[in-house]
């Protein structure tokens, strides 16, 4: 069946996983679940997880194959599709479209890209301020036309503008922490983005 949207944000971390070598279900949780690593940022339930194994794997993204096992019982391993790895690879590298995803999603992006290259997660941090950028600008535009009787629109637009603003600060410090330091793996000592940044721009 063809895919009608795109995948869930947890879906992509999922195919990331997968991207970096066939891995059966409960090794995959085990992975999402370790304390020092994407689930700093994304939780989920063991049965949502097959759930959503089941679901990649009819739109075509992974593919599956069950592996007999001497000392364990039959297990099933995934793999990715050439489909799913072109979806995976053009997510990555890709910036959020919304404020409201910076806390998630694209923390997700940042993980898998640290693991494919410095200069790949540099590009990433690049791409995602010239957005923040325009992001930023829109708000000023929209905030100049704005009267001072409508005290609680220039509330929210100024809030927007500050979220955004400190948004571009921690991505311009991630990405010089990146470039110090190409050879080491920053996963384990990256700067969290504030929880609170949930903003949402027009």
């Amino acid at each position: 069946m063809p895919r009608q949207q795109s995948p869930l944000s947890i879906e992509y971390v999922l195919l990331g996983f997968i991207d970096q070598h066939p891995i059966h279900g409960y090794d995959l949780f085990k992975k999402i679940s370790q304390f020092d690593a994407i689930s700093l940022v994304w939780h989920i339930k063991q049965s949502q997880l097959y759930a959503l194994l089941d679901r990649l794997e009819e739109e075509g993204l992974i593919s599956s194959s069950m592996i007999q096992g001497e000392s364990h019982p039959n297990r099933k391993e995934y793999s990715l599709t050439s489909v799913g790895a072109q979806t995976f690879h053009a997510w990555r590298s890709s910036p959020v479209e919304h404020g409201r995803e910076i806390r998630l999603e694209l923390l997700a992006k940042v993980f898998f890209a640290l693991q494919a290259s410095p200069d790949e997660v540099i590009e990433l941090f690049e791409s995602q301020k010239e957005k923040c950028f325009e992001w930023l600008q829109e708000s000023q535009n929209s905030l100049l036309t704005l009267t001072e009787a409508q005290m609680y629109e220039r509330i929210v637009f100024q809030y927007r503008i500050a979220q955004i603003e400190a948004t571009i600060q921690w991505l311009e410090q991630a990405r010089k922490q990146v470039g110090m330091n190409p050879e080491i793996d920053l996963s384990k000592s990256f700067p969290t983005a504030n929880s609170d940044s949930e903003w949402e721009t027009t």
